[in-house]
């Protein structure tokens, strides 16, 4: 079924998707575009929703992707103009998918079964947010605790920025007063990532085995209540520049945490 016209219901649904939170946690679906991350979807076995769209020209362009999402779901062929209405990119790629919400429940017994977590509290930047998950992957971080305050992680500039590691790395919701109660009754040494010098510079000391990273606002920084929270502080040395971006900073800190895992 091909669908043409910028009022049916299916296309309305999926760009309430794109842009809104609200829409997307009453839902519990997160819309997925582009071929890279709707391949990535299918492979890691994604719960699909009902929504599934392929343009004109992704149809002679990814046929294998388009087989295999074909297989999984009945997608609708959509025209290239009716692609570029619904896309959040500048060069859409014409392949649209809608995946359920892969978040999980902090609980003790998911902290007990782990040793490296990262908290992030009310980071605001989706970029920061997704190029973080990515990189909690590839350094072997057990799962990613975002606050209330932070940005959508399953928003759309998110999950791009992710490439794909949303699907597979547990992120979890929750107040970071009762993640970091739990981490700590979990064993967990909790550091707060500070500006403040007095804190202990990166690279003086060996994380514990069970250690979690708390990194703050890109402007403010962690807050004075959590950093009261936390059993420890680090900060990076850095030389000129005054502070580092919230990812930069992330990726060492995470880098440190992996060499003593």
């Amino acid at each position: 079924m091909e669908i043409t016209s910028r009022s049916n219901a299916l296309i309305k649904s999926y760009r309430e998707l794109v842009n809104d939170r609200k829409a997307r946690k009453s839902s519990g679906m997160f819309p997925v575009e582009g071929e890279k991350l709707v391949r990535e979807a299918l492979c890691c076995g994604c719960e699909l929703g009902d929504i599934a769209f392929v343009s004109e020209s992704a149809e002679k362009k990814y046929p294998d992707t388009v087989k295999k999402l074909r297989e999984q779901i009945n997608a609708y062929t959509i025209t290239d103009g009716l692609a570029e209405y619904i896309s959040d990119t500048k060069t859409p790629q014409g392949l649209f998918i809608t995946v359920r919400h892969l978040d999980k429940i902090l609980n003790l017994s998911t902290i007990y079964n782990s040793s490296r977590m990262l908290c992030l509290e009310n980071l605001q930047d989706s970029g920061n947010i997704g190029t973080i998950i990515r990189t909690a992957e590839a350094l072997g971080i057990d799962g990613v605790i975002l606050s209330e305050g932070c940005a959508d992680a399953f928003s759309p500039k998110v999950v791009r920025a992710s490439m794909g590691s949303v699907f597979r790395m547990p992120i979890y919701y929750s107040p970071v007063k009762e993640a970091l109660a739990m981490l700590k009754e979990a064993g967990f040494a909790v550091y707060a990532a500070m500006l403040d010098k007095s804190a202990q510079p990166l690279g003086s000391f060996a994380f514990q085995n069970k250690s979690a990273v708390v990194i703050g606002n890109e402007g403010n920084g962690i807050t004075d209540d959590t950093a009261a929270l936390c059993t420890g502080s680090v900060y990076i040395p850095i030389q000129g520049a005054e502070s580092l971006n919230a990812s930069i900073a992330a990726a060492i800190i995470l880098w440190e945490m992996n060499k003593n895992s």
